[in-house]
């Protein structure tokens, strides 16, 4: 049984209200894996359904004090298989094996009882050249008031341009209250930068897309950040 609190709630039925997208995963964890966008093709009518619902069936897991399933094979014929290894969720999948320094296994998802996933723009697209963007400024505005957005001590915000940090325009560092602090570049399309609160207990990474063709090195660094940080706020729990 999972006691949601009053946070999450409170995120849901706003949710329900202004008909926006939640996110999967468990939203107690201490990490937020924040994407661009969902990634569904205009035409497939069940997938872009399933995420219409995704506010009413968290409203449903809240009454039954239970949550979705975290943990599942990924099998032949489900929609994340073709794509295994250079789609997103395979991305979120070994940067959080990392994390948690835990041995792969082949076609499988179990990151999502460590991570709560989300997206920067609540307008599903296959190609992000044709989303439409015109809704990120009041998602960014959600996510500075959500309470249980600022909660998490870790943000992973995997959406490259979409969220700017930059000599005029500190789009980071007024969401989320933190202030930027180191950087990493392996390759122009191959970087991350780490942003603290002044009191070192909030960690927020800006980065890329992680999909296709991102380095290695690079979700292996970012996860030993991750995992430094958590440890040494004393939130650190190797599953």
């Amino acid at each position: 049984m999972t006691k949601h609190t009053e946070e999450f709630k409170e995120f849901v039925s706003q949710g329900i209200n202004k008909e926006y997208f939640i996110g999967i995963g468990n939203p107690y964890a201490n990490i937020l894996f924040v994407g661009k966008e969902s990634a569904i093709k205009k035409n497939e009518v069940e997938r872009m359904s399933q995420y219409l619902k995704n506010a009413n069936e968290w409203r449903g897991y809240i009454e039954n004090n239970s949550c979705e399933i975290l943990n599942y094979p990924v099998e032949n014929g489900h929609v994340l298989r073709a794509g295994w290894g250079k789609n997103t969720w395979s991305k979120y999948q070994k940067l959080t094996d990392i994390i948690f320094e835990k041995e792969m296994k082949p076609f499988h998802v179990d990151f999502l009882e460590n991570v709560f996933t989300t997206e920067i723009n609540d307008s599903p697209e296959k190609n992000t050249a044709n989303a439409d963007k015109t809704g990120l400024n009041e998602r960014k505005q959600l996510f500075k008031e959500s309470k249980f957005i600022q909660n998490f001590p870790v943000v992973v915000l995997a959406c490259s341009n979409y969220i700017r940090n930059n000599d005029k325009i500190r789009e980071i560092d007024k969401i989320f209250g933190v202030k930027f602090v180191d950087g990493k570049q392996y390759t122009s399309a191959n970087w991350f930068y780490t942003h603290y609160s002044e009191d070192g207990k909030k960690l927020v990474i800006h980065t890329r897309q992680l999909s296709a063709n991102v380095k290695p090195e690079l979700l292996k660094d970012m996860g030993q950040i991750i995992r430094q940080h958590l440890d040494r706020i004393q939130l650190f729990n190797n599953n």
